[in-house]
């Protein structure tokens, strides 16, 4: 007896596995002067300000690096400076981290910087569906964790019907 409520367990952690996983991040980068496309999203890194201290010189503050990126898709297009760590919000469901500069400055030569972007793209929470406007649709991710919660909901139900129905047999 206590074998099939195991079973209905593992069961219902297969279904709401895919749940907890719903967003994925994945890195690019984008060299100085150039253009990258990622799906919807474009990303142009066209200035650079490196205070940073070179590393075969011995200075007194450490420095900083701030990068220009633009950023834009179909309906937006933001640019400006960005820090290590500057996480930009604007283009759902992308948030987009600027997470490394490379290389590190030597005071004898001038670099050919690259840009390290994170992008990670977050799916929209199952309730997400009830904002929508009409005549507006929702996206494949977007149904698919629908249904999978629908299905943990349901499977959730079912073993606690079953468990009810084999109390009051007894």
């Amino acid at each position: 007896m206590k074998s099939r409520y195991i079973v209905f367990a593992v069961v219902g952690a297969l279904v709401l596995v895919p749940m907890i996983s719903a967003s994925f991040a994945e890195q690019i980068k984008v060299k100085f002067g150039e253009t990258v496309s990622y799906e919807h999203l474009k990303f142009y890194f066209y200035d650079i300000e490196d205070s940073r201290c070179p590393s075969d010189v011995t200075c007194i503050w450490e420095g900083k690096v701030l990068a220009m990126i633009r950023i834009s898709n179909a309906t937006l297009d933001i640019g400006g400076s960005r820090n290590i760590g500057n996480v930009e919000k604007s283009f759902p469901p992308y948030v987009i981290t600027l997470t490394d500069i490379q290389p590190y400055p030597i005071s004898t030569e001038k670099p050919d910087y690259v840009a390290t972007l994170e992008i990670e793209k977050q799916n929209p929470k199952p309730s997400d569906f009830r904002d929508l406007q009409t005549g507006e649709t929702i996206s494949n991710p977007e149904v698919v964790m629908m249904i999978q919660s629908l299905g943990a909901g349901l499977i959730i139900l079912f073993i606690v019907i079953y468990a009810i129905k084999k109390k009051k047999r007894k």
